[in-house]
């Protein structure tokens, strides 16, 4: 921690969590640890062509391809007995 108190965050703790620059995040204090956690978007839900769909508040980073496939790739980790999830 410096000086004014800022903690950077390692780059692949924020790339295991899905952390991007600018990202808002919840702080608070339990027994003693500083736990951080991303802001839930805001969304409204409504009815589109049939289907209820969210629909977010303020706008969101566009998800990418390469988004959703490292996205799966670490759901398969967490789901692989054994398999490494430091990587």
């Amino acid at each position: 921690m410096d000086s004014a108190g800022r903690v950077v965050l390692p780059k692949a703790a924020r790339e295991r969590a899905g952390l991007r620059p600018g990202a808002e995040l919840d702080v608070r204090v339990v027994d003693g640890r500083i736990e951080l956690e991303p802001v839930s978007a805001r969304v409204t839900v409504e009815e589109r062509d049939g289907f209820w769909v969210a629909v977010p508040a303020e706008g969101v980073p566009v998800l990418t391809q390469d988004d959703v496939e490292a996205t799966v790739d670490r759901i398969r980790l967490r789901s692989t007995p054994g398999a490494r999830t430091d990587a």
